[in-house]
């Protein structure tokens, strides 16, 4: 019975290691795509500046520049940014993992608002950490989608 189980054993531990090597794979290209994503954001908001510049319009002005380039060097943050049009009203950061709440505190120290949107296997939500967000969570929540 003992020589039966040996080449059973062995297969599972060849499907085992093919498995992991498979994973091991995936978390490469994984890494690759994120790390990827970042570059791409950097060389956006580099060319969004330069044309802000050439048109005297700040589309990511010095101190959003600043709390952006600090969001990134925070720990979790995959990339941070101005959306659409620039100015001085909303940034942006795509957090990965739990740092949300080191993103948050350090935009509350600074007088920003962060209102935080996750991902749910329900959909898409609306967390109302900071008191000053409730009434917008409220609303938002309350929008039904068909």
């Amino acid at each position: 019975m003992l020589m039966n189980a040996l080449p059973m054993r062995a297969a599972c531990c060849l499907l085992e290691s093919g498995w992991r090597e498979q994973m091991n794979q995936l978390k490469q290209k994984l890494l690759k795509e994120l790390l990827g994503a970042r570059d791409a954001m950097l060389r956006i908001r580099y060319q969004m500046r330069k044309m802000g510049e050439a048109a005297g319009i700040p589309i990511e002005p010095e101190s959003q520049s600043q709390l952006l380039d600090a969001t990134m060097n925070m720990e979790g943050v995959l990339l941070a940014g101005i959306p659409g049009d620039g100015g001085f009203d909303a940034v942006f950061a795509v957090i990965l993992g739990a740092s949300s709440k080191n993103v948050t505190q350090a935009w509350s120290s600074l007088n920003v608002l962060a209102m935080l949107v996750r991902e749910d296997p329900h959909g898409v939500s609306l967390e109302n950490n900071d008191p000053r967000a409730k009434e917008i969570t409220t609303a938002v929540s309350s929008i039904q989608l068909e």
